[in-house]
């Protein structure tokens, strides 16, 4: 259930039983020269679809530039918007929302710079809402898939699988590498990010994924939304 192909006929009669929505939040962001630019947003975008089908629950329209900020900004192609403005967005999107009858707000975030932005905009609507509920769901964090993910980097084995298990052909093989770096302990301004983070936009992890362990990433992933789901309702 999209809202995007939905009327509003079909919103008022959803309304009428359920107060549930769904918000996938993504990225515009280098994944190295292997990975497409939209794979935050491919892989948010995915698992609220099929998270929505399986729960009969609307998936809002994905939030398809996130904060890049720091780190990935200096590659070509990222595109970010800052935190305090991301912030703002979120907060107009959840009170557009609010003001409908939606009431549990499921954030399917595939993109870590969103974390924080997403937080404070709850923040900024907790005050004001009523009888309403959120959540904030990064897949590469939950518990349930540390030991298949494995704490891979930015752009390595996890998003590698999931790309290709989901979007096989944005994915340019030929061009698989690593970089193994130890990180600092530290925040890094743009001109010291290819030095002590990443030259080629992998961070800390090899290439070495599969479509295989992308199908369970994706599956697993649903499985944990729909969980926090049936807690919020």
């Amino acid at each position: 259930m999209e809202l995007l192909k939905m009327t509003t006929k079909e919103v008022r009669e959803y309304l009428k039983d359920k107060h549930t929505v769904i918000i996938p939040v993504g990225a515009t962001e280098e994944h190295s020269d292997a990975l497409p630019l939209g794979t935050d947003t491919f892989t948010a975008e995915k698992i609220a679809i099929e998270t929505g089908k399986k729960t009969k629950t609307i998936v809002a329209p994905t939030i398809s530039v996130g904060n890049c900020h720091s780190v990935t900004y200096m590659f070509p192609g990222t595109i970010s918007i800052s935190p305090i403005t991301l912030t703002m967005v979120i907060k107009d999107y959840l009170e557009s929302l609010y003001k409908h009858g939606f009431r549990n707000f499921l954030f399917v975030n595939g993109h870590g710079g969103n974390i924080a932005p997403i937080r404070c905009a709850i923040d900024s609507v907790v005050p004001i809402f009523k009888k309403s509920r959120f959540a904030v769901g990064s897949w590469w964090l939950f518990k349930e898939l540390e030991e298949l993910y494995d704490h891979a980097g930015h752009a390595g084995r996890g998003e590698v699988s999931m790309i290709l298990y989901l979007h096989p052909d944005l994915v340019h093989k030929n061009l698989f590498t690593e970089e193994i770096k130890i990180l600092p302990p530290y925040y890094v301004s743009e001109d010291l990010v290819k030095d002590k983070i990443t030259k080629t936009g992998i961070i800390n992890d090899t290439q070495n994924g599969n479509a295989k362990l992308g199908k369970i990433l994706f599956e697993k992933s649903i499985k944990v939304y729909i969980s926090i789901l049936k807690k919020m309702e």
